[in-house]
């Protein structure tokens, strides 16, 4: 058995349904008889808007391109702008700065924090614990908070996206 066929033959039948429907086509006239004449080309809302922009740019460069002097009664506006704030003029601005006892006092901050999570919690650590939920309100304080129509729809996706698949579902 051949292994290379070749795609010539669906060209060739490609080509022989296109001659055939251009005859059938012709004898008909171009157009069947019942079919309704084309719609004029109407744009869509975008090639619209784009038309538009285009007549806007067209008539703006046209008054850019006119002298002054054909536009009477336009008057010009001035807006006063604040000064920029500049420093004195005796005080470099090329002043030392001091970064490494910046760095120390953030690590330093950083490791009493690090201790203070890792400590081991004692009796005093939970009492003040259940103190805080306790007088907070807890979960009922929680559930009392009234949601926003936002808050509802992004919870009800964010259900539906790491929810059970809906086959699945009784």
């Amino acid at each position: 058995m051949r292994a290379d066929i070749g795609f010539g033959w669906i060209v060739f039948v490609g080509f022989m349904l296109w001659v055939l429907q251009v005859l059938r086509a012709g004898g008909r006239g171009g157009r069947a008889t019942g079919a309704p004449a084309p719609r004029p080309h109407r744009p869509d809302v975008t090639q619209r808007e784009g038309e538009q922009l285009e007549e806007l740019l067209r008539q703006l460069q046209g008054r850019l391109g006119r002298p002054e002097a054909r536009t009477p009664g336009k008057t010009k506006v001035l807006v006063k702008r604040p000064a920029p704030a500049r420093p004195p003029e005796g005080i470099s601005l090329e002043v030392p700065v001091d970064r490494e006892a910046d760095a120390e006092r953030i690590e330093q901050r950083r490791l009493a924090a690090v201790e203070a999570r890792n400590r081991e919690l004692d009796d005093t650590d939970h009492a003040a614990f259940e103190a805080r939920i306790r007088t907070e309100g807890g979960p009922a304080a929680v559930a009392a908070r009234r949601l926003t129509s936002g808050e509802l729809r992004d919870a009800f996706v964010w259900t539906e996206i790491h929810g059970q698949p809906v086959a699945f579902r009784e």
